[in-house]
């Protein structure tokens, strides 16, 4: 019964275990750079998505800051454990090219936003603590922004638009790329609105839904990073 083993990259990026171990060094290398920074009391590196998640979750009063990284991967740990039977052999050949897919994506968005008009900030980030804090913020947006929109803004946007009702696919990449647009201008770091940045960001955001969709979430996390990263170079 369970012998059937992902056979194909395409299949391989899309089961849980690569996107685990794609997830795992990013997600850890977040967290310890916010640790660090907060440390040497450099400030605003949670920003964006990460921030206003964990502002939302203080306010109900869950101050517990491990809480986001840890369910994220535990959610990938236990999807993993699920299908390990299935679980792909060529994890070194499969990561690599999802670093490669990722790099691609990101590219093709900044070549996009350079076209549309110069000077996109990738999450609106505030570098005067230094480039390498806005890298960090960079870092956790790709994570945060991903994991809110898209593995849970999308999925759950397509529950309640059921498909025999509703066009919930396009329904849901329209409502959570408004969202995702329209947290950059949400709490203490929230950027004064422009309705051309906006349009970009919204448009950016039904891009990255359909580089999940269609490629997996650890792409879209990667190509949200390198996106962001490019554009601060």
């Amino acid at each position: 019964m369970f012998t059937r083993r992902y056979t194909t990259y395409v299949e391989a990026t899309r089961h849980p275990w690569p996107n685990f171990i794609f997830l795992l060094p990013i997600v850890v290398l977040y967290e310890t750079a916010v640790w660090y920074c907060n440390c040497n009391h450099v400030d605003g590196v949670r920003n964006g998505a990460d921030g206003w998640l964990r502002q939302s979750l203080s306010a109900y009063g869950v101050n517990l800051i491990w809480l986001p990284p840890v369910f994220l991967i535990c959610f990938y740990a236990f999807q993993s454990f699920l299908r390990w039977w299935s679980r792909p052999q060529e994890n070194l050949e499969t990561i690599t090219g999802m670093i490669l897919e990722s790099g691609i994506f990101g590219m093709i968005l900044w070549l996009v936003a350079s076209a549309w008009t110069k000077g996109f900030l990738a999450s609106g980030v505030d570098a005067s603590g230094g480039i390498s804090s806005a890298w960090v913020t960079y870092l956790g947006a790709g994570i945060y922004e991903e994991a809110i929109f898209r593995l849970l803004g999308v999925h759950l946007l397509m529950l309640i638009f059921p498909s025999n009702m509703f066009p919930s696919l396009p329904l849901a990449f329209v409502i959570s790329s408004l969202g995702f647009a329209v947290s950059h201008h949400v709490g203490v770091h929230g950027e004064i609105f422009k309705f051309d940045i906006f349009l970009f960001r919204a448009l950016a955001g039904m891009y990255f839904c359909a580089v999940y969709m269609s490629r997996g979430f650890g792409i879209a996390v990667g190509s949200h990073v390198i996106y962001d990263f490019i554009v601060s170079v």
